[in-house]
């Protein structure tokens, strides 16, 4: 488990980069494949076939850019994520399991942090926090149906043995 603190300011920078670098990322594809569009729709302009040439030169290096952002930003949700889990312990939850959950939640959530909102660290903070309460509930009801079904059962099959009990037969004939 991580010890390590994680930095508001600096988490707060490689999320920036993070979101910025996928921004740069995504314009370079649609410009890439508007620019393939019009060469496939005859433009066969030298132009055209230059700055293709320009823009995925830049497509490279964006996606490398977004690659190192996306590592980074992972070891940060890595670090928050071991930390929050180590700190909240919820029993019916595997720690390797909620672990990859926090980071996948955040993944899923950085698209909607805004800087001018709030903090990172409480954001994601929360979304895992929030994330982490939704399957320790989902895992207490399948436990608690899961009972229920078990005593329902175990109910059935006395009701079964019940119905099929051999009748008592004390009253003996004895011949004489």
């Amino acid at each position: 488990m991580s010890t390590e603190y994680l930095n508001n300011k600096i988490f707060e920078e490689v999320i920036a980069r993070f979101q910025q670098s996928k921004r740069e990322k995504s314009k370079y594809e649609i410009c890439i494949e508007d620019l393939q569009g019009a060469i496939n729709r005859g433009n066969d302009c030298v132009d055209f076939i230059l700055r293709l040439d320009r823009f995925s030169n830049m497509y490279k290096f964006a996606s490398t850019a977004y690659i190192d952002a996306q590592q980074q930003l992972a070891l940060a949700f890595l670090t928050l994520s071991e930390n929050i889990v180590r700190y909240a312990k919820f029993n019916l939850i595997d720690i390797d399991d909620a672990i990859q959950e926090g980071v996948m939640i955040c993944f899923e959530k950085i698209d909607r942090f805004d800087p001018q909102k709030g903090k990172a660290f409480n954001y994601m903070t929360t979304c895992i926090l929030n994330h982490y309460r939704q399957l320790y509930r989902t895992a207490r009801n399948y436990n608690e149906l899961k009972k229920k079904y078990h005593d329902f059962l175990q109910n059935q099959v006395e009701k079964v043995l019940l119905r099929h009990k051999p009748q008592n037969t004390n009253n003996y004939v004895v011949k004489g």
